[in-house]
Formats: structure tokens, sequence, C-alpha cells
């Protein structure tokens, strides 16, 4: 038997429309925070909490280009190809004002350093050397050095998630002059995790 009339218009009119957004950095950082909580018990955890961390901050700034930049940042990868988060970097400063990119001052120069760890820890390559030693009956003639030995520390991570977030930080205060974003109350990596909106549909 079908629908009366009134249970029709009663059921058509529970149906919403809903927005929301999730934010992928606010993970990403929670994830990089409770990993370096436990860095100095567990070495091991270095690399994953370098890892999230700047996974974190290249969500951050697609973050930031979605909002300035819609049209490119749908099509990022394409838009994008070949010149990494300096191009979108660069992309996202030329709508911002009260934003200076300098590539070659902190702390961006030491989240450079952090992108180039993630390049090799994500690729995953051999690391091989050759040297030119002297012979120890002990083994010492052996140095084991590998390209990310100078990351893998406590204070490493804390320094990099410190950079990391003061120069998110000074990206949040710039966007909020161009942008009503509410995400953009908070300070960098204190939002929330998602956001929701949601009206009848007509």
């Amino acid at each position: 038997m079908g629908r009366s009339d009134g249970s029709w218009a009663q059921a058509m009119s529970r149906k919403h429309i809903v927005e929301e957004e999730i934010f992928t950095h606010e993970y990403l950082w929670r994830s990089s925070s409770a990993l370096a909580e436990l860095v100095d018990a567990n070495h091991h955890l270095i690399i994953p909490a370098l890892a999230t961390t700047v996974m974190a901050f290249e969500a951050f700034v697609n973050f930031c280009g979605s909002i300035l930049l819609p049209e490119q940042w749908a099509n990022e990868r394409e838009e994008f190809r070949g010149q990494g988060v300096d191009g979108k970097l660069a992309a996202i400063a030329k709508q911002l004002p009260m934003f200076e990119f300098c590539k070659g001052h902190e702390p961006y120069q030491s989240i450079n350093r952090l992108l180039a760890f993630r390049d090799f820890v994500a690729h995953g390559k051999v690391h091989a050397s050759t040297y030119e030693t002297q012979w120890r009956d002990d083994g010492r003639h052996f140095r084991w050095e590998h390209r990310w030995d100078s990351y893998l520390s406590p204070d490493a991570v804390a320094k990099a998630r410190c950079d990391v977030r003061s120069f998110c930080q000074q990206l949040v205060v710039a966007m909020r002059e161009e942008s009503d974003h509410l995400h953009l109350l908070h300070d960098a990596f204190e939002g929330p995790l998602a956001s929701g909106s949601g009206h009848g549909a007509a």
C-alpha cells in the first residue's frame, strides 16, 4: 500500500542537506602529538612522530590553499605538479599581503629539511655507502651512518613540531585577514577535528 500524502510529506521533511569538513591536518597533528610523548621511552617512534608532523604541515598548507584558491586546489596535483610544497606556499603567499614566505629563513628552513626527511623516508631506498677506515677488532670500523641520523632524537622531534606550529600560526594570522572560515578562529592545530551544518532539503 502506498503512503498517504501526509506521511510522504512528513518523510520528505526529514531529508537534510549536510555540509561537513574533516580537517586532516588536525588528525595528523594529534597523531604526531601522541607519538611525540612516547619518543623518550621508545626511539623507534621518532620516525613516525616526524613523519606525521611533516604530513600535518602539508595537510595544513592544503587546508589554506583550499580556502584561498579553491579552483586551483580542486585539481592541486596537476596544478602544482613538480612544484612541491614550495610552489603551493608561493601561490598562497600571493593571496596574503600580511604573510611573507621566506624559504631561506627560520622556521621554514628547518621545515624544508623536514620535507627532505619525508622524501627519503617515504621512498625507502637502501642507504649504501663506501668509505676507507682502519680495521678494529671490536668492530668499530663500521660507522652505520644514515642520512636521517641528525633527525633521530627526541629533541629533533620537539624542534620540528615547534617550527611547524610557529610557521603555521603565522599563516593562520595572515589568513584571518583574507577569510572568515570558522576554523581560522582557532590557532594552528588547536581546532576541532571536523565541523558540519545541515538544513532541510527543498
